[in-house]
């Protein structure tokens, strides 16, 4: 059905679906632009570091992270993507006692991958920006030059942190290539978790965790690296992510229990 429309005092022919479209694009181009990322950005950094500021924190197995940073040791920081918000202040005490000690973190190319990224930078962490291999939303894996990037920095002894259930789930499974950087890179994987006494739960695909100010706040590491063996082959490397998988379950139970 063709409506009339008057714009801008002319009368002019259009269909409901091509204003739609164009409002949609214009929208897109608003929340893309540095602008409205930068302040989006800001103001989220701003409500994390309330956050931990005004709540109680627990830190159980730090000292595994404190020991790679002075060894300048290379981990795989792998936490589920529900429990992001907080993780970057695991790295605020490792950096304050050796500098010279990097972390990165992988962030999407597209949609709230940009906002991600650009929130960890604001706490002196590298980000990259992945894509998927063939530049669609719905495929997995990660392009050629953020694979060299991270190879390249976890050379230097930098460590990455990773959901490797993000971007789009399933929740809590591991869907990218987490076991198979470990591999070639030969880092270890830790995983590690948080939980919060008071938060909101989003309606999202993860459940996304949102903590309160005034909390407390349990941050849990595995007591000890996970190494996948260079010569694995497919079945071992299976085994090794359910493995995996299985810490990353048990840290974020733990998280929430010593919180209590």
């Amino acid at each position: 059905m063709i409506k009339k429309w008057k714009i801008l005092g002319v009368q002019t022919n259009l269909e409901w679906y091509d204003i739609k479209t164009k409002f949609k694009q214009l929208l897109r181009k608003i929340t893309y632009s540095w602008l409205f990322q930068e302040m989006i950005s800001l103001l989220i950094t701003s409500y994390m570091k309330l956050v931990f500021v005004s709540s109680k924190k627990i830190w159980i197995n730090h000292e595994i992270i404190l020991e790679a940073a002075k060894n300048k040791r290379p981990l795989l920081i792998s936490s589920w993507h529900n429990r992001l918000m907080m993780i970057p202040f695991i790295t605020q005490k490792p950096k304050k006692i050796y500098p010279d000690y990097n972390f990165m973190t992988l962030a999407s190319k597209h949609g709230d991958g940009k906002f991600v990224g650009r929130v960890m930078e604001k706490f002196d962490l590298i980000s990259i920006y992945g894509s998927t291999q063939d530049g669609r939303k719905s495929s997995r894996g990660i392009d050629f030059s953020s694979l060299k990037q991270i190879f390249a920095g976890l050379k230097k002894g930098y460590s990455l942190g990773i959901t490797p259930d993000g971007p789009r789930g399933p929740n809590q499974k591991i869907n990218g290539e987490l076991i198979n950087i470990a591999r070639i890179s030969g880092a270890g994987i830790i995983p590690t978790s948080y939980s919060s006494s008071r938060k909101i739960e989003m309606q999202t695909w993860d459940k996304f965790k949102i903590p309160l100010p005034f909390s407390t706040l349990c941050f849990y590491f595995d007591d000890s690296a996970i190494y996948v063996p260079k010569n694995s082959d497919e079945a071992e490397m299976e085994k090794i992510k359910f493995f995996v998988e299985e810490r990353m379950n048990f840290v974020q139970e733990k998280s929430l229990r010593n919180r209590l």
